[in-house]
C-alpha cells in the first residue's frame, strides 16, 4: 500500500526519503503547501465499488468486498464527513512521523511567518493534526471528531485557522449547472489567502477542491503534499 510517492523536490532532498513534494503554480506572491487529506472511509466505499462495476480492474489476491457494507455508497450525509478508515490512519501515523523526522513546520517557521488553515471536515482536520501538530477546535461540534477540542503546540510564527470555503466538492455541486458554487468558493479563498500576512501557507483540504483550484486533471494521492510557488 503506497502512503507517499518518492521525492523530487530539491529542498527536501536530504532529510526525506519517502515523501513526494511536487511542484505548481498560481498567481499572488506566496508559497503554498497543499496537503490531502489520509483516506477516509468515503474513499474506500466509492474505490471498493468502482471496483465492484468494473472502472478499477480487480485484484485477484485481494479478498471480495461483500456487498451490504457498500451499500453506505448511498448514506451521503455521513459521506460528507465520515471519518478515516483503518488505512488511513496508518497514513496519518507514517505522515506524521516524516513530519517529525524532517522537522516540516519548525523548519518553515524558522525563516518566516506560517498560516496553516484547513477543511473543517475531519479527515482533513486528523491530517492537518499529523502534519503539523495544529487544528483549530471544530466548528462542526462532530462528537466522532478525535480533534474536536483542537491542538496548539505553541510555535513561534504559527498561526492556524479553519475555512469553511475549503469544504469538499459537494453533492449538489456535481449536479449539471450547480459547479459555479465551488468555483465562487475557490475565488473567494484565493482572495482570502492573497491578503493574509503569511507568505507561506499550509493547506490540508480535498482532492476535487485541489484539482479545480490548480485546474489539474488528475486528483492528489492521499497525504500527497505540493509546494506551489504562487507568482507576484
Amino acid at each position: 500500500h503506497r502512503v507517499f510517492p518518492p521525492l523530487i523536490l530539491a529542498l527536501f532532498l536530504a532529510a526525506i526519503s519517502t515523501q513526494y513534494i511536487q511542484g505548481a503554480t498560481m498567481s499572488g506572491g506566496k508559497t503554498l503547501y497543499l496537503i490531502r487529506h489520509a483516506e477516509s472511509y468515503e474513499n474506500k466505499l466509492i474505490h471498493s465499488f468502482k471496483t465492484l462495476i468494473g472502472v478499477f480492474p480487480k485484484d485477484p489476491s485481494s479478498p471480495r468486498e461483500p456487498l451490504l457494507p457498500l451499500l453506505g455508497i448511498l448514506n451521503v450525509p455521513y459521506l460528507i464527513d465520515c471519518p478515516l478508515s483503518p488505512a488511513g490512519v496508518v497514513q496519518t501515523e507514517n505522515l506524521q512521523s516524516w513530519s517529525s523526522s524532517t522537522s516540516f513546520l519548525p523548519s518553515l517557521s524558522s525563516k518566516s511567518p506560517v498560516l496553516i488553515v484547513h477543511s473543517p471536515l475531519q479527515r482533513a482536520r486528523r491530517t492537518c493534526l499529523a502534519a503539523t501538530g495544529y487544528v483549530t477546535p471544530s466548528s462542526r461540534n462532530n462528537s466522532e471528531d478525535p480533534t474536536l477540542n483542537g491542538s496548539d503546540p505553541g510555535l513561534p510564527n504559527v498561526r492556524v485557522e479553519e475555512s469553511q470555503l475549503m469544504i469538499e466538492k459537494t453533492p449538489v455541486e456535481w449536479l449539471p449547472g450547480l459547479g459555479g458554487r465551488l468555483d465562487t468558493r475557490l475565488t473567494d479563498f484565493k482572495k482570502w489567502v492573497s491578503n493574509v500576512p503569511e507568505d507561506t501557507v499550509v493547506v490540508v483540504g480535498h482532492s476535487q477542491w485541489f484539482k479545480k483550484l490548480l485546474g489539474m486533471s488528475f486528483k492528489f494521492d492521499n497525504c500527497d503534499v505540493w509546494k506551489v510557488e504562487v507568482d507576484g
